[in-house]
């Protein structure tokens, strides 16, 4: 497969950086965000535990545990201070501008053209579709996915065991990053599984397999030996229930606020103390328990909820600004073209991103929405909506040189 020319590369990759820069001073770092207070405490204590501000709750699975160990391991070496935020946004921003490099390599691996790729670094860079939250491990969500799917294709070509190992501890690391992970690198595995349709290489995905199971292993019997019970990576599915679907649950995280301040451990104290009095396993298992009474009492609400999350999560939210909302909408239209195209087409990677636009999100339509939720898979939609540009642009040039054609002839 051809590369896309390194200059290109470093110029995309310039530019997106100056173009995120903006937003370097808006980051935002406190005892608000759950990560941070996991990755203080591991820092200061050796304990993965305390997530919320309210009160020490002791050991816990809210969180998966890389980016927290990796923000810790900043504040030991810098202090929770001034050049911890520094760096963790530097690093944040570098992510950002990778990704946008990394559009034209994946662009070759999908649809065998780099000009979509370099249509999507454009948006990237020109319009206002990502936030910068360098609080959360999104941005490595994306980049960890984008080179996932360039070094398992290099796999499925040339399948080996050593290769397959390689390719499962990958699968683990993005899983530990993020669960919601799993689902892309599982699906992109199939696809090429189906593309590729040879014995060697589904052999070799047993020991992918295994390896993933084995890189996660350590974690889950951390969270059985603390909590009693299997958690392949973090509980915190209940509370999500629990505070986006009650009587005064609303569908985008600023709507749920009133319900936030009432139910999360977070924000009151009494909460936070079932929390140490039941075990954080147990506290999650009882309030994931009212939310699904309550969804099954309410259900028109509960479909109100859902169809307004499921329109938040691809067009946009009451949080984003005029300018976020055309571009974010833009995006998503041109990347719905852009799929039909592919499937007009007959181009089999459509149905990987069907596959993935179908199950991805499904979790965060019965959660509260967030602007973040997407961010890891925003690449796909953009790689799409490139598509779509591209198609339309040669379309328009075909016919340009036809008329002109005609009216030499005429």
């Amino acid at each position: 497969m051809a590369r896309p020319p390194r200059p290109l590369s470093v110029l995309i990759f310039l530019a997106a950086f100056i173009s995120m820069a903006p937003a370097y001073s808006g980051a935002r770092y406190g005892a608000g965000y759950e990560i941070l207070n996991v990755a203080r405490t591991l820092a200061e204590t050796g304990t993965f535990g305390n997530p919320y501000a309210a009160l020490p709750t002791g050991p816990t699975a809210h969180v998966a545990p890389l980016y927290p160990m990796f923000l810790a391991l900043l504040i030991r070496f810098l202090g929770y201070s001034v050049a911890f935020a520094f760096v963790t946004s530097t690093c944040a921003l570098l992510m950002h501008a990778l990704q946008a490099a990394l559009l034209p390599y994946v662009s070759l691996l999908l649809f065998d053209r780099m000009a979509p790729g370099v249509c999507a670094a454009l948006m990237t860079i020109f319009l206002p579709l990502y936030y910068f939250l360098p609080e959360f491990e999104i941005v490595y969500d994306a980049v960890g996915l984008m080179l996932f799917c360039l070094a398992a294709s290099h796999f499925a070509a040339r399948p080996s065991r050593r290769r397959a190992l390689a390719i499962g501890v990958f699968v683990g690391a993005l899983v530990l990053l993020n669960p919601a992970n799993l689902t892309v690198a599982v699906l992109w595995l199939v696809f090429l599984a189906w593309r590729y349709r040879h014995r060697r290489l589904w052999q070799c995905l047993v020991w992918s397999a295994a390896a993933a199971v084995l890189t996660i292993l350590p974690w889950t019997i951390r969270n059985y030996r603390q909590f009693h019970r299997v958690i392949f990576i973090r509980d915190n599915l209940g509370i999500e229930l629990y505070i986006a679907n009650n009587d005064d649950a609303g569908a985008s995280f600023s709507q749920n606020m009133g319900s936030f301040l009432k139910r999360h451990p977070a924000a009151v104290p009494s909460e936070a103390q079932a929390v140490r009095d039941l075990g954080e396993a147990a506290y999650s298992e009882d309030r994931k328990a009212r939310a699904v009474a309550w969804m099954g009492t309410h259900p028109g609400r509960f479909r109100e909820l859902v169809t307004t999350r499921i329109a938040m999560f691809w067009f946009s939210d009451d949080h984003d600004t005029a300018g976020h909302t055309r571009a974010i909408v833009f995006a998503t239209v041109a990347s719905f073209v852009g799929l039909l195209l592919l499937a007009f087409r007959r181009q089999a990677i459509a149905l990987f991103v069907a596959a993935v636009w179908l199950v991805y999100p499904l979790i965060y339509y019965f959660v509260q929405h967030d602007v973040r939720y997407r961010e890891p898979v925003l690449w796909l939609t953009l790689l799409c909506a490139g598509y779509a540009v591209i198609a339309i642009w040669d379309r328009t040039s075909a016919s340009a040189k036809l008329g002109k054609l005609w009216q030499f002839r005429m």
